[in-house]
Parts: structure tokens; sequence; C-alpha cells
């Protein structure tokens, strides 16, 4: 039964990483959680999400993503993550679930609205590495690093294949750090081979056939399933700081 869970959140969670462009760390500690110790699925969820991010990149050759417009998030970004490691050791991390959890849950139903915030839409590129930072601080302190760019590009009302695209290299430039930082510290070991390679078996496909469905989803069904993502996180941040 713990396989059979492992395995099933690792597809789920590849075809919504190569859907949307992030997510995974979400969709696999809905399901890890209950039968992994968090030091066991952190690095875990680090590596597969890299995997996963490799495997769809593939399929971005259709759409060629201008390089000024996500370089801004991933060098802030890169600077954040160490900032959000040092204020894990200070923050308590189940506080800091549950504001980002209450956060999300509040603020995903107004998101349907579709709110139009000029000055937003007509920031440029210091705003997006405020942004970019911020999001590598959350990166650090739990993972969470698509959570608020993913907000952001939303209002900012980009159309969803720059959206999808600035979320997907933005992501996999901050996991990518994050699982260089895990090996440095000797966070990954022995132990993660097994599950290592079934993830590079289980996750593989339902990546690819993520990435694409992408190109057969419109823009107002790409953002439901962005906000409901989110909601759920929320959600999940939530249960997690009462049950876990």
């Amino acid at each position: 039964m713990t396989w059979l869970i492992f395995i099933l959140g690792a597809m789920v969670a590849g075809f919504v990483q190569g859907l949307t462009g992030f997510a995974f760390a979400l969709i696999a500690m809905s399901f890890w959680v209950w039968i992994l110790a968090p030091q066991l699925a952190a690095p875990l969820v680090v590596f597969a999400s890299v995997w996963s991010h490799l495997i769809s990149l593939k399929s971005e050759s259709a759409f060629q993503l201008d390089k000024s417009l996500v370089t801004p998030y991933i060098l802030a970004g890169l600077i954040g993550v160490p900032l959000g490691t040092y204020l894990l050791d200070i923050i308590q991390a189940h506080t800091f679930k549950l504001v980002l959890g209450i956060f999300l849950i509040l603020w995903c139903p107004l998101m349907l609205i579709n709110p139009q915030i000029r000055f937003i839409q007509n920031s440029g590129k210091y705003a997006d590495s405020s942004i970019g930072f911020l999001g590598g601080v959350l990166g650090g302190l739990g993972g969470f690093c698509g959570s608020l760019p993913s907000a952001w590009v939303m209002l900012k009302n980009l159309p969803k294949e720059q959206q999808r695209s600035i979320l997907r290299h933005f992501n996999f430039a901050i996991q990518l750090f994050t699982l260089l930082t895990y090996l440095l510290r000797g966070n990954l070991n022995l132990q993660h081979l097994p599950y290592m390679g079934i993830l590079l078996l289980s996750v593989s496909l339902p990546a690819m056939l993520g990435a694409q469905l992408f190109y057969k989803i419109s823009e107002r069904q790409f953002k439901h399933t962005v906000l409901g993502l989110l909601f759920s996180s929320g959600c999940f941040l939530c249960i997690s700081y009462r049950f876990l």
C-alpha cells in the first residue's frame, strides 16, 4: 500500500506539473505526507520536480519564451532561497503554513472575479524581481516557490503560454538550486535511491501527457486549473497544520 500511494502521488503530480508548470510539491506531498517522513519526502519532491520539468520542457518548442521575461524572477529568486532557508530555523514552520494556507483560501475565490489592477499589469522588471525574490524565500521556507509568482503573472493578465513558461522556468531554476543544496549538505543519501528509481519511471509519461494537454485547453480553463490548485494548496496547508 505504501508503494501504491507513493507511485500514485508521483503520477498525479507529474501530470499536473506538466500541465501548469508548477505544483508538483503540493500534489505529491498531499499523498506522501501520510506515508513518508518529511526528511525523506522533501528531497524526493525536489528531485522529481526537477525531473518532470526536464521531461515536459521538451514540449516547449511550440512556444519560445522571451528570456528577458523570466530572468528577473530567476535571478532574484536564487538570492531569496538562502534567506528562506535561514528563516526556516527562526520561523515556526506550522505557523508559516497556516498563514499561507489562509491567504490562498481567501485569495483564490477573489481571483475568479478577474480583477483588473492596472498598476500591476503595467509593472516592470523591478516588480517582477521582487516577486521572484519572495518566491525564492517561500521556496527556501517550505518549497512553495510557485505560489506567489503564479498569482502575480495571473494578475498581470499575461497570456497562458507566457504564464506557464515563466512558472516552469522559474520553478525549475529554484528547484535545481535547492537540489544542489541538498547534495552539498548530504540530505540525499542511499535511502533515497529506490524511491528515485521509481520516480524516474512513474513521473515521465504523466509529465509528457500533461504538457501535451496544455495546448488543448483554453485561457479560462488554464486559469481555473491554476486557481483550483492554489486553493487546494491552501486547504492542504491548513489541514496539515491541524493534524500533522
